[in-house]
């Protein structure tokens, strides 16, 4: 029962850390996903007015 002390302990501390970096990545692609979405309509808004521009005249 001794030897099972430390192993349940470093255990709980590994499965702990290894969430947090889960989370890191996790966080950063939907980070990325929103600049790709908000770069996209930018985008789709220039073209737009462009795009009205050239059919109002």
């Amino acid at each position: 029962m001794e030897d099972r002390d430390p192993v349940s302990t470093s255990s709980v501390q590994q499965s702990s850390s290894q969430p947090s970096v889960k989370r890191h990545f996790a966080g950063r692609g939907a980070w990325v996903l929103t600049a790709y979405g908000i770069s996209g309509l930018a985008l789709f808004g220039v073209l737009a007015y462009f795009f009205s521009d050239y059919i109002a005249r």
